[in-house]
């Protein structure tokens, strides 16, 4: 059996509830991007949790703690760079 579709009408009703939920993903994307870029390079764990959209205690307990997210230690000034964020995830992709 083969289903082919030669169209798709998205403002029929039936289809709201669906466009209505990819419009918000699409915005909750869209701010995430945005959070994402305002932050600096070299952050603080509160704004490294923020860049990682996780809670302040995961960045802790589970990023640094567990599976070894560098902090950059200068005159007791604690940072993580967004790279090493970003290099973690890639490690952790299944």
């Amino acid at each position: 059996m083969q289903l082919q579709i030669d169209s798709i009408d998205l403002k029929e009703p039936a289809f709201a509830p669906i466009v209505s939920e990819i419009a918000k993903a699409i915005e909750e994307a869209k701010e995430l991007a945005k959070t994402r870029a305002e932050l600096p390079r070299y952050m603080n764990k509160q704004q490294a949790a923020k860049y990682l959209n996780v809670s302040y205690n995961s960045m802790v307990d589970n990023y640094i703690r567990k599976h070894g997210l560098k902090v950059i230690i200068v005159e007791g000034v604690q940072r993580i760079d967004k790279r090493d964020c970003d290099e973690l995830m890639e490690r952790l992709k299944q």
